[in-house]
């Protein structure tokens, strides 16, 4: 390629750059065609107006006109006032009844065979299911609360007697509850060795009880 041919393409480019519209340009068509649509719209307008005040006249001119008549109606004593327009009315066709629908009644044995089925369920254990306890059998050991409760009920139930008697289990339990939960862990403990005690008392006479019934 030579110089010259170099010189004429960038001459070519210059010219489409220069071709190329500014920002204030596009800007100032953009306002031209605002300023276009505002006058479209302004025109619409102007004629709406003058279609609105056209039909106020033509408004105006029928309420003169049926003055007028209404006028020459009262002078020439015309009864238009009470005068009663017919309608026309139709006479109503009376609709046929419509037949009542068959109830079938259901035989005996369908309704008897439409009832739900209930379900067999999960037998529960009655208590003649439940084997008896052996009379003659060790006794399980209570824990320590109730070890607790069996040496202070006395108490409780002296201390809490008044004229009217005794007091109810529901009291002496109450009693019995809040001075456990009073104790502390050492106080607590003896009565957990009391439990252990019982616990192995317990196997020791189960064990002799089971060899006894073999």
């Amino acid at each position: 390629m030579t110089v010259q041919q170099l010189n004429s393409n960038i001459s070519d480019d210059s010219d489409d750059m220069v071709s190329l519209p500014s920002e204030e340009e596009v800007y100032r068509r953009k306002y031209q065609l605002l300023l276009d649509r505002c006058e479209v719209l302004q025109q619409d307008n102007e004629r709406i107006v003058n279609r609105i005040q056209e039909a106020k006249k033509i408004t105006k001119r029928y309420r003169k006109d049926i003055k007028l008549l209404i006028e020459r109606l009262d002078r020439h004593g015309d009864g238009f006032r009470a005068a009663v327009t017919e309608v026309e009315v139709k006479p109503e066709v009376p609709r046929a009844p419509r037949p009542a629908s068959k109830q079938t009644t259901a035989k005996p044995s369908e309704k008897q065979n439409t009832a739900p089925v209930k379900k067999p369920g999960p037998k529960r254990k009655s208590k003649a299911d439940k084997p008896e306890k052996d009379p003659n059998a060790p006794k399980k050991p209570c824990n320590a609360f109730f070890q607790f409760c069996q040496e202070q009920r006395p108490l409780v139930v002296a201390e809490t007697s008044s004229e009217m008697g005794e007091p109810s289990k529901q009291e002496v339990t109450r009693q019995l509850a809040s001075r456990w939960r009073a104790l502390s862990t050492e106080d607590k403990r003896v009565y957990v060795a009391m439990f252990e005690r019982s616990k192995e008392k317990y196997a020791e006479e189960m064990s002799a009880y089971i060899k006894k019934e073999q």
